[in-house]
């Protein structure tokens, strides 16, 4: 299925109250290679603003992520992209603006770079690329296609999402059932895995970001609020 297509059947199949997702504040675990580290995820929103936003720190090393945004008939409206990461061994410090009115997207700190846009072009960041997916996964959509930001080199990829099973997940002791979605792209080896809780409006549980060289995994550990 084309991206076009894809947009076209969520605005036809999908509502504001179907689509809808709820303000959550979780405990989440990132491991790398490079550490491992817990830190608390928020999906916050205010009237049309919103945030998911992740903050988590140790003795070793501290790490923001940042993605501020609206939505507009279902579709997400990027506005910032922050990412804060230290210490020196991980150090990352990037700024990514989405400018509407003048048609670019600018990228300063670590990697500086400017990429044209127009307004039909849907590129999303790595943080709210998460709410097109559970709104498409909410809607009834088993495969679909996204646009997702380069961090490195401005522009985007395009990328392909397919539900590949249904399975048990268990947090905190509570058993969920979860939609296993798989992201892959051609000419790449880079695979990302998501569970979606569907009793928690499919709500993330776990991402696998994996490939030859590494993997990353973000694993919820415990709600601390819901809706």
């Amino acid at each position: 299925m084309n991206y076009k297509l894809s947009i076209l059947l969520i605005l036809i199949t999908c509502n504001f109250i179907a689509c809808d997702i709820p303000e959550y504040k979780a405990k989440y675990k990132f491991e790398s290679e490079e550490i491992s580290i817990t830190g608390i995820r928020q999906f916050k929103k205010n009237k049309n603003n919103y945030e998911i936003r992740f903050d988590a720190s140790n003795l070793l090393a501290s790490m923001m992520f940042s993605s501020k945004f609206n939505i507009d008939n279902n579709i997400v409206i990027p506005k910032t992209y922050d990412i804060k990461i230290k210490p020196k061994f991980l150090k990352r410090d990037q700024l990514v603006i989405f400018n509407e009115q003048e048609g670019l997207i600018q990228s300063s700190g670590q990697n500086l770079w400017q990429t044209t846009m127009t307004k039909y072009d849907a590129v999303f960041d790595p943080l709210n690329v998460q709410i097109m997916i559970r709104m498409y996964i909410k809607s009834g959509l088993n495969n679909f296609v996204l646009n997702i930001l380069d961090m490195q080199e401005g522009g985007f990829k395009e990328y392909v999402f397919e539900i590949k099973n249904i399975e048990k997940c268990i947090v905190g002791g509570i058993e969920y059932k979860c939609r296993i979605l798989e992201r892959s792209r051609e000419d790449t080896d880079r695979i990302v895995t998501y569970y979606l809780a569907e009793e928690l409006d499919f709500m993330f549980t776990k991402i696998i970001d994996s490939s030859p060289d590494k993997t990353n995994t973000l694993e919820l550990k415990e709600i601390l609020s819901f809706g």
